[in-house]
């Protein structure tokens, strides 16, 4: 009985959407510990490695919002859900099959397109069937730990292995056996939520008829779309060139790289739904803010420190702040506007991100990559997550246990 009341459908979910997200960030990131091997096949440039990273930015930008929205109006979201999620792993089946840069960009345009409406699919469903004391945890766990076991952790380690083991190619042709395995899951288990317009997932949004046009005015939608768009500048940037730092400039060889690319993932993992976690009990904005301080000084580990253990280890410790990147785009959006408008406001943060964190921020940087060497990344990236604790300060909690404790003594007070 235990067993049974464990495996609720809430539970099932969760476990559910923990692969499906942490499959998308595999695919995604794939290409970054694959990158040396494709640079050297296809002769590509630092800022042809940027573009790669910004035309799939681009295309995920239109689709997340336009998709988000649009599953909002028809009668299933999880037919809607199962079609991309089919379509991202064949594209990434795909990748194998390219033989010239052009081609590998088109894919990345493509791919984009697939794995955009994904993620804010996934959070307004999982926000709809969650108990409110869990929605931290759940969309933290699902979206924030996701990325750090699948492409922090085992991207680089198993995406590494293949290509040495075979050769880059077959890594790709690989991940379409994880992606049907995902689909069918969903197809069983996933039921499409109720319509539930007018539900609230907190207590600081209004459960009144609201336009979409007054959500967009929101101050907590626009201050979530800034600090995760910055925060993306960190990731994205130091993602993409960390690997390319550590074998050109540090010398250490590519199965030595995606050991310490894994302790950055694995402080992605774990740090993940600890941080959502511990904001379920202290506040969204004390979390986001006191964790993000940390990781404005993860770039200059890289860049300074050359002990590896220490490396691995205050990688680990420092990457903390990107455990909350899953509530500036899930979880503080969702508990601001009406679950009618969640999925498109989630859709709009991640668009926002894309553009300025996905698309801008690899193309320029790699174009100082190649004006002023592999550091220059690095650097920008901190300046990204410093950006993000400044804008953090202005953040309107929302966490239903803060927000509650606050109404509660107004009312003593009145």
């Amino acid at each position: 009985m235990g067993n049974r009341k464990f495996w609720n459908y809430e539970n099932k979910l969760v476990a559910i959407f923990f692969f499906t997200i942490g499959f998308v960030f595999f695919d995604r990131l794939a290409i970054n510990f694959l990158i040396p091997y494709i640079q050297e096949d296809f002769s590509l440039t630092n800022t042809q490695i940027g573009l790669l990273a910004s035309a799939l930015a681009i295309s995920w930008a239109i689709s997340s919002p336009l998709v988000s929205y649009l599953s909002d109006k028809v009668k299933s979201k999880t037919a809607v859900l199962l079609i991309f999620v089919l379509l991202f792993s064949l594209l990434s089946f795909a990748h194998g099959l390219t033989a010239t840069f052009g081609s590998l960009l088109i894919l990345r345009l493509l791919m984009g397109f697939a794995e955009g409406p994904i993620i804010p699919i996934t959070s307004s469903i999982l926000a709809q069937e969650s108990t409110k004391k869990r929605l931290g945890f759940n969309l933290g766990f699902t979206t924030g730990t996701s990325y750090g076991v699948f492409g922090g952790l085992l991207a680089p380690i198993v995406i590494v292995a293949l290509a040495n083991a075979f050769d880059w190619k077959t890594a790709f042709y690989l991940t379409i056996i994880p992606g049907l395995v995902i689909t069918f899951f969903i197809w069983k288990t996933v039921k499409n939520p109720k319509n539930n317009q007018e539900v609230s997932n907190s207590p600081a949004a209004k459960a009144e008829k609201v336009s979409l046009k007054a959500i967009m005015k929101k101050r907590n939608v626009w201050l979530c779309l800034v600090i995760a768009s910055s925060l993306w500048v960190f990731l994205l940037p130091f993602s993409i060139f960390t690997p390319l730092y550590l074998v050109n400039v540090k010398g250490l060889s590519a199965s030595t790289m995606s050991f310490v690319m894994a302790a950055f993932g694995a402080g992605i993992a774990v740090w993940g739904f600890i941080v959502p976690a511990i904001s379920d009990r202290i506040g969204r904005k004390p979390a986001t803010f006191g964790f993000m301080i940390l990781t404005v000084f993860a770039p200059f580990v890289i860049i300074y420190v050359d002990n590896l253990v220490l490396m691995c280890v205050l990688l680990f410790i420092l990457v903390s702040g990107i455990g909350a990147l899953a509530m500036l785009t899930t979880i503080i959006p969702s508990e601001s506007v009406p679950v009618k408008y969640a999925a498109a406001t989630m859709g709009l943060i991640l668009a926002s991100t894309e553009i300025v964190g996905g698309v801008l921020s690899p193309l320029f940087t790699g174009m100082a990559a190649d004006a002023w060497g592999l550091a220059a990344p690095l650097l920008i990236s901190s300046c990204g997550a410093l950006v993000a604790c400044l804008f953090a300060l202005f953040l309107k909690e929302t966490a239903p246990v803060k927000v509650q404790v606050t109404k509660n003594v107004e009312n003593v007070v009145s």
